[in-house]
C-alpha cells in the first residue's frame, strides 16, 4: 500500500489529499501541515515531529527551514509520492532539494521552472519565444518608467498593472483608464514592490485550464472552470485570492480546452525545456476568450485554489495514478475521466476579508453539512480550540457540491449548505462571522 506526501496547508490541498485517497492503492494521505479537515479524513494524518524539548507538534512544510526535516521524514516513512500544493515552497527550490538527495517522486517543477509563476517577465518573454497569444505588455523595474509605459500604452479600454513576483493572486489591477492606473501605482508598488508588468487590457470571459505535465508533454484536465477573483457580487470590489469556481464552463468545451493544451501549454513546456527548465506538476493556464481567440493572461506552476475544489469533485477516479504516471514519465498511458454534470464550489471567508479580519470564531452546521451527498467541505482557514473547528484565515471554507443534472443542481446543492453553515456559525457566536458571494456559477447559466 501506498503513502502520499502533501505539502500545504489551504483548500487546494484538502481537495488533492482527498482525490489522491480515492485511489485504492493508497493506504494512507499525510499533510504538512494541513488542518482540522485534512487531519479528520479516513485516510489523512497531519504531521507532527518533534520540537526542541521532545514534544510533538505539527509542522509546516512549505517553509524552506523545514524542508530537511521534510526529507527526514520522508525516507523514515516511505513514503511513495510527495505533491506540493502551493507555490512558494516551489519557489524556494522544494523540489531541488529533494533532486539533490535522490528522491524523484516529488511532484512539482524546480525552483527555475517555477519562475513561470513568481516572474511575469520571465512568463511573458517564454510565451513570445513559442508564439503564444498574450496581452502586449512591457516591464518596468521603476515606478517612473511605470508611469511612462501607462502613459504610452493605455487606451480608453484601461491598462493592467501586474506584479513581477508572487502575490496570492491579488497583484493584478485591472484599470479602467490610464487615469486610474496612475493613481494605483504608487499604491500597488507599496505593496508588491516597484518591478511590475504594464500589459493590454483584453477583454471577454476568464477561464482556467489545468494540465499535467512530465517535463515532455501535457496532458489536459479536459475541463475548464472559472474562477471569480472579486470579492462582490457581479465582479465587484477589492480583488481576494478567489472567492468561488465552477466548472465545466460553457466558454470553453473540451475541444477549446483541448486546443489551448496544445497551442499554449505543450509549447510553453518545451521552450521551457530547450531552455534546460524541466516542467514537471501540475501547469495552470488563466485564458481570456477575446474576439480574437483566447490569449493567455498568465500560468501558474500549480493546481488553482479554489478551481481544485470543483475539479476534484469532478473526477471519476482520483489524482493518485496520473500525478504517478507523470513521475514515471508514462503520461501516455493516462486517461482522465470526468463525470456528467457540474460542480460548483463557494468560498466562505471571514467579514473583513480580504483586509482585516478576526479570527478564533466557532464555525456550526459542518456535522450537519458532512451528511449531506454530493457535498464537500474543504478547509482552508480553520483552526482548531478546546476540540472545536474555529476561524483561522481569510478565506475559511470552500463549499463545494457536485450534481449529475449539471451546474443549477450542483449551485442549489452548494448554497443550500452554505446557507446552514452561515446560520448556525452566526447563532453561536451572535455575530456575522463569513462573507461569501451569491453568483458563483451565474455566468455559466446565462
Amino acid at each position: 500500500m501506498k503513502k502520499v506526501l502533501i505539502i500545504g496547508s489551504g483548500g487546494r490541498e484538502h481537495a488533492l489529499g482527498y482525490s489522491i485517497a480515492q485511489d485504492s492503492e493508497v493506504d494512507e494521505v499525510l499533510y504538512a501541515k494541513g488542518n482540522p479537515g485534512t487531519d479528520a479524513e479516513k485516510k489523512g494524518k497531519n504531521v507532527k515531529v518533534k520540537d526542541d524539548s521532545g514534544e510533538l507538534v505539527a509542522f509546516d512544510g512549505t517553509k524552506k527551514e523545514n524542508f530537511e526535516k521534510l526529507a527526514d521524514l520522508v525516507e523514515k516513512e516511505s513514503i511513495d509520492m510527495v505533491v506540493v500544493g502551493p507555490e512558494q515552497p516551489l519557489v524556494d527550490g522544494i523540489v531541488d532539494f529533494f533532486n539533490e538527495r535522490g528522491y524523484d517522486r516529488i511532484f512539482g517543477p524546480t525552483s527555475g521552472a517555477a519562475d513561470i509563476e513568481a516572474d511575469k517577465s520571465y512568463s511573458s518573454d517564454i510565451m513570445y519565444r513559442a508564439g503564444i497569444p498574450q496581452a502586449e505588455s512591457m516591464l518596468c523595474t521603476t515606478t517612473d518608467a511605470a508611469e511612462a509605459a501607462i502613459k504610452k500604452m493605455a487606451t480608453p479600454k484601461g491598462i493592467v498593472i501586474k506584479a513581477r513576483g508572487l502575490t496570492g493572486g491579488k497583484g493584478v489591477y485591472v484599470c479602467d483608464s490610464g487615469e486610474e492606473a496612475l493613481s494605483k501605482l504608487h499604491e500597488h508598488a507599496a505593496a508588491y514592490g516597484p518591478e511590475v508588468l504594464i500589459s493590454e487590457r483584453l477583454f471577454g470571459q476568464e477561464f482556467s485550464v489545468f494540465g499535467i505535465s512530465d517535463g515532455g508533454s501535457v496532458v489536459p484536465l479536459e475541463m475548464s472552470i472559472q474562477d471569480h477573483k472579486p470579492l462582490l457580487d457581479g465582479d465587484e470590489g477589492p480583488n481576494t485570492g478567489g472567492m468561488g469556481a465552477y466548472g465545466p464552463a460553457k466558454v470553453a468545451d473540451p475541444a477549446m480546452v483541448r486546443k489551448v493544451a496544445n497551442e499554449m501549454m505543450a509549447p510553453l513546456v518545451w521552450e521551457m525545456q530547450k531552455g534546460g527548465e524541466e516542467f514537471k506538476g501540475f501547469l495552470y493556464a488563466a485564458v481570456i476568450m477575446t474576439e480574437e481567440g483566447p490569449k493567455i493572461l498568465e500560468y501558474n506552476c500549480r493546481f488553482g485554489d479554489p478551481e481544485a475544489q470543483p475539479a476534484v469533485m469532478m473526477f471519476k477516479d482520483g489524482l493518485y495514478k496520473p500525478i504517478s504516471a507523470a513521475l514515471d514519465g508514462k503520461l501516455d498511458e493516462v486517461n482522465v475521466e470526468f463525470k456528467p454534470g457540474a460542480s460548483c464550489c463557494i468560498v466562505m471567508a471571514s467579514n473583513g476579508y480580504p483586509a482585516s479580519y478576526e479570527k478564533g470564531f466557532p464555525i456550526g452546521g459542518l456535522k450537519e453539512v458532512s451528511k449531506r451527498r454530493d457535498v464537500k467541505v474543504f478547509h482552508a482557514g480553520t483552526g482548531l480550540e478546546d476540540k472545536k473547528i474555529v476561524t483561522a484565515g481569510g478565506r475559511v471554507l470552500g463549499v463545494t457540491a457536485y450534481s449529475a443534472k449539471g451546474l443549477e443542481g450542483a449551485q442549489d446543492k452548494a448554497y443550500a449548505a452554505v446557507d446552514v453553515i452561515m446560520k448556525a456559525t452566526r447563532e453561536l457566536n451572535d455575530v456575522e462571522v463569513f462573507v461569501h458571494r451569491n453568483d458563483i456559477g451565474d455566468k455559466g447559466l446565462e
